[in-house]
Formats: C-alpha cells, sequence, structure tokens
C-alpha cells in the first residue's frame, strides 16, 4: 500500500538504514526468500545499491561478508592477514560483530519508529484511500515530496485526521 511505502521510506529521516544515502526503496531486515514476513515490523527505509547488495541476506551475514571483503587481505594465517587492521581474523571478526550488533541497534529503533501506533494512524488516515501503488509510482520522490508535511506532523505528535480537517475549515469560517 501506498501508505506503507511512505510511513517506511520518511522513516530515519528518509535515509538509508545501512549508509545514510537517501532512501529509494523498502527492505526486508529478515529476507522474504528466508520467511521474513512483508510486514511495517520486517521493512526498513534502504538506498538501491545496499538493497541489491544486501539481496537475500540476513543482515549479519551481509555485514560481516562486506567487511571481511574490504578489510581482510585474505593473504598469510587467520593470526596475520588484516589489510586495514593491526590483529588477527579474529580481532576483525570481533570489531565487525560490533558493529553488527549497533546496526541491529539502529534498526530496532528504526522500526520501532515505523510501527509507533499514533505513527502509523497517521500515515493510514492520509493515505490510506491511495490504495497499491500503481507501475508509474515513484515512492522516494512522492516520499521526498510529503517528508515536510510528515516531519511536521511527527512534530505534532502525529495529530488524528480530524484535528487536521478542523483547522481546514476554520480557516474557511466553518465550524463543526
Amino acid at each position: 500500500m501506498v501508505w506503507e511505502w511512505l510511513a517506511v521510506l520518511t522513516a530515519n529521516e528518509g535515509k538509508c538504514v545501512y549508509c545514510g544515502e537517501q532512501a529509494q526503496t523498502m527492505d526486508h531486515v529478515i529476507p522474504f526468500a528466508d520467511g521474513g514476513l512483508d510486514d511495517l515490523p520486517n521493512l526498513v527505509p534502504s538506498c538501491h545499491s545496499c538493497n541489491l547488495r544486501k539481496s537475500d541476506k540476513a543482515l549479519p551475514v551481509w555485514w560481516m561478508s562486506m567487511d571481511l571483503k574490504y578489510r581482510w587481505s585474505g593473504e598469510g594465517t587467520p593470526q596475520d592477514g588484516a589489510m586495514y587492521m593491526d590483529g588477527s581474523l579474529r580481532d576483525l571478526y570481533l570489531s565487525t560483530h560490533e558493529e553488527v550488533l549497533a546496526v541491529l541497534d539502529e534498526l530496532d529503533l528504526v522500526c520501532q519508529e515505523i510501527t509507533h501506533e499514533r505513527r502509523t494512524a497517521w500515515f493510514r488516515d492520509r493515505y490510506d484511500w491511495w490504495g497499491y501503488p500503481g507501475r508509474s509510482f515513484d515512492p522516494a520522490s512522492r516520499a521526498s515530496s510529503q517528508m515536510a508535511r510528515i516531519k511536521k506532523a511527527g512534530a505534532d505528535g502525529w495529530p488524528p485526521l480530524s484535528v487536521e480537517i478542523n483547522k481546514i475549515l476554520a480557516k474557511h469560517g466553518i465550524s463543526l
């Protein structure tokens, strides 16, 4: 649903949870291919690049493989082969393990933001009528164009739709 796309893509200030670039798509934290649900608690904002590289891998597997690819030369012995670190393969693993735990903590916070009850209700009230995205739907640009409105709503505590409607009606001298 469009409201779900917008709720996910505008979380984390509209940035990819993995690299911090602008989010253009949703990623399944637990890959759909591995049985991860296609529900809000399992979706996070991601850029195309990170989503493609992560593919159908679980986050710890992907993160550690990327880290080993770029920081481990593979030369020498397990005790001597770290390209950018002074230390062993064990040291590199422990360092990467800490990074994975930090990313998982960040993912938990972003998922809490996405599934916040009042936030979810706000998106559903305003965008549910848009239905399912069509072929021409560009989620990233739509989320970007709505970002100011969404940030204001968050700052206002995700007001119910009735409050917004009453403000519009009051501007025109109408009260219910």
